[in-house]
């Protein structure tokens, strides 16, 4: 684990999983403000970062075990509010179970307080907008400091040239969020995976128009009659580690079908 500094912001930088540590998950800590809590199978390199720090409100961009799994253990020792989306509350509840998948990085389902996101989340020196976005689960929110420009993106952006989806991913989603996230002034995402990037606008812009440009060709090879896997031969034809690591529940194919599925 490695503790960073920028601005007013401390990062907290851990692999994800012990047994898959090229992916990390970067958490942030403003005033008080702990956006995203990590996972729970990390938890021995957590706690000594969460116990140095003065954690008041938290934050989640969404209910994956790798954002949300520790938000038991900081709302038992901390007197905190926890803010997340409505359709967030049922999944983090303990009567809902995460795919086998998930569950190599999650610990059992548990019941927390939390609230629905306000109109504004505030702290001593900072005000943080939260901004439905839709894409990578239903329940998505990125925050956005409007008047430093940063954007706090959970896992919208991770990287401008996505390969793979989960099957639940939508790209009509993800392009209708970033779509909406040009209308405000961004100048730096602080990404849950890939971590702090400059230029946010213009990466977002990049995103937005690979996905319009791979929807539009994905569209146009299945209407003209192609299968997914002729398809995936043209488009994306290089193979990805989280494809195989995932054991394909990230997959090309599952992107491949969210361009053309409803």
């Amino acid at each position: 684990m490695k503790q960073l500094h920028y601005e007013d912001i401390d990062v907290i930088k851990t692999a994800v999983n012990p047994f898959y540590r090229v992916m990390k998950i970067h958490l942030y800590l403003i005033d008080g403000l702990l956006i995203d809590t990590g996972p729970r199978i990390r938890k021995f390199h957590l706690i000594p970062a969460f116990k140095s720090g003065h954690i008041f409100q938290i934050a989640l961009t969404h209910s994956h075990d790798d954002h949300a799994g520790m938000v038991r253990w900081v709302s038992e020792r901390f007197s905190v509010d926890i803010f997340c989306h409505e359709k967030a509350l049922r999944v983090l509840s303990k009567h809902a179970q995460p795919s086998w998948y998930r569950r190599l990085f999650s610990s059992p389902r548990i019941d927390f307080q939390a609230k629905v996101y306000p109109s504004v989340i505030r702290t001593p020196d900072h005000e943080f907008i939260p901004i439905a976005a839709p894409g990578h689960t239903a329940d998505h929110v990125c925050l956005l400091e409007p008047d430093r420009g940063w954007l706090f993106s959970g896992d919208l952006y991770i990287t401008p040239y996505p390969k793979v989806f989960l099957k639940q991913e939508s790209i009509h989603a993800y392009i209708a969020s970033l779509q909406k996230l040009m209308s405000y002034n961004i100048d730096t995402i602080f990404c849950a995976h890939t971590g702090i990037i400059h230029d946010g606008k213009d990466m977002l812009k990049r995103k937005l128009d690979y996905l319009l440009t791979l929807r539009q060709h994905v569209t146009e090879l299945h209407q003209a009659g192609l299968k997914d896997r002729e398809i995936r031969k043209q488009l994306l034809p290089d193979k990805v580690r989280l494809e195989l690591m995932s054991f394909g529940l990230f997959s090309r194919l599952n992107l491949i079908r969210s361009c053309y599925r409803e």
